[in-house]
């Protein structure tokens, strides 16, 4: 009986670090809100010579307890997984400096039977 507690606890222990590790570490470390500071402030951020663009994508879907394996998604989306939310994002392979072609996109896909297809905004840097 002592030997089937151990295993038992033994398992257990293994199935839940097991998890754990499903998160990367750095995910315990975000702070909860972005106006508390946990280091002293230091020096500025380096500046570059670089000017702010917008830029637009589609997002399809939102994974959280299924893998996109699993689904034959059409060929202009890809799958991009998000370790501290643990969820599997399924978006357009590229960004669209144009608001308009993005928006084609949006229609083809809602055409094409993913109705919860929605532009989200980028900020990229040239």
């Amino acid at each position: 009986m002592k030997h089937i507690v151990l295993t038992a606890l033994f398992g257990i222990v293994a199935v839940t670090t097991g998890a754990a590790q499903d998160r990367p570490s750095y995910c315990d470390d975000i702070p909860v809100m972005y106006d508390k500071t946990v280091a002293p402030p230091s020096d500025a951020l380096p500046r570059f010579n670089t000017a702010s663009v917008t830029e637009y994508k589609v997002q399809v879907a939102i994974l959280k307890f299924t893998h996109p394996k699993d689904y034959p998604f059409h060929k202009s989306l890809v799958a991009r997984y998000r370790p501290c939310e643990q969820v599997w994002v399924v978006e357009s392979r590229e960004s669209f400096a144009s608001r308009a072609e993005a928006e084609k996109l949006q229609a083809e896909l809602k055409r094409l039977g993913y109705k919860g297809a929605y532009l989200i905004e980028l900020l990229g840097f040239q």
